[in-house]
């Protein structure tokens, strides 16, 4: 097992080609604060956070703060959805949503200050019409054609086909750039049966997909080599804590993040997609590109609610991420 280090220059180093998103079900995210949740019983709020969520969305964000050629495309509506516009306007995140009839739904994440686990609450989002999933088509194949690569991902609002990622990818493909899916449950595995180029299933979502549990980095990396065989180029499985999986042809990697106190893991996983596919589209190698996702999802763990982390966080985290080969 060899080991390596890859230097902050790999943030800068190479060209970059546009790399956009497609967010299907965005979220407008409201992180609510208590201490000693208790459930069916009063409990006083001590801070609220709000923000714009959705994995496609949050890859976005992270790729604009590392410098990156983006936009992002996808569903909005309503004042949820204007004020999902306004925060990327702010942040200076181009945009070119489809806006549609419902509203943006909301998702309220109930954070225990005393140390209990977060509750979640996601609605689902939708429903959205056949004209405005036939107008999004369009608007996908007109980005794509001016793209490297495209990330589509996340939960699919109603209205929407499962197999809804498979078309996507294969318009994707059309105009000759390169998809990248994270998704779970039947949208990503009909989404697979097209052949993205890369997919991210976490470890609980990779286990789902191979119909077995997988406990140690050994089985996560065997998991890994059995999706290959479905057509993938590169598939990445995320550990949290414990780092990331890559495999590719006959490489495997396994990424160690570096120790980071932890504030909020929302947005980290979607941070690692983000800064893996800035790597690949400068035409870094793989271990290069897992080291700078590894090192933009820690970042992100550090920061609160559905913020997302710093450049200078990424910056100072990548000397720290230690990559093990595998194979």
């Amino acid at each position: 097992m060899t080991s390596r280090r890859f230097a902050p220059s790999i943030l800068t180093a190479g060209s970059t080609a546009m790399i956009a998103t497609v967010t299907l079900n965005p979220a407008f995210d409201r992180t609510i604060y208590v201490r000693g949740f208790r459930v069916g019983d009063t409990n006083r709020i001590e801070r609220t956070e709000a923000d714009a969520g959705g994995k496609g969305i949050n890859a976005a964000r992270m790729l604009a703060e590392l410098g990156a050629e983006t936009v992002a495309l996808g569903f909005i509506g309503g004042r949820t959805g204007r004020f999902i516009e306004h925060v990327l306007a702010e942040e200076g995140i181009p945009t070119d949503f489809l806006h549609t009839k419902a509203e943006t739904r909301t998702n309220v994440d109930v954070q225990d200050l005393a140390g209990g686990p977060p509750t979640g609450l996601n609605d689902r989002g939708g429903p959205i019409t056949p004209h405005e999933l036939d107008a999004l088509r369009a608007r996908v194949r007109f980005w794509a054609a001016k793209s490297k690569i495209v990330i589509v991902g996340g939960s699919v609002p109603q209205g929407a086909e499962p197999g809804i990622y498979r078309e996507l990818i294969e318009i994707v493909q059309i105009e000759d750039a390169r998809a990248v899916l994270d998704a779970d449950d039947e949208p990503l595995s009909l989404g697979l049966t097209a052949h993205p180029m890369m997919i991210k299933p976490n470890v609980d979502e990779a286990g789902r997909l191979c119909g077995r549990e997988l406990r140690t980095v050994e089985d996560v990396a065997t998991a890994a080599r059995d999706l290959l065989q479905r057509g993938i180029e590169i598939v990445v499985v995320s550990m949290g804590e414990r780092g990331a999986v890559a495999v590719r042809g006959n490489e495997v990697w396994h990424a160690v993040p570096p120790k980071v106190e932890a504030v909020s893991t929302v947005g980290s996983g979607d941070s690692m997609v983000a800064g893996i596919s800035l790597g690949l589209a400068q035409g870094r190698s793989l271990p290069e590109s897992l080291a700078l996702g590894s090192a933009a999802g820690a970042a992100t763990a550090m920061t609160s609610g559905a913020e997302m982390g710093k450049r200078k966080d990424v910056d100072r985290l990548l000397p720290r991420v230690v990559l093990n080969r595998l194979r």
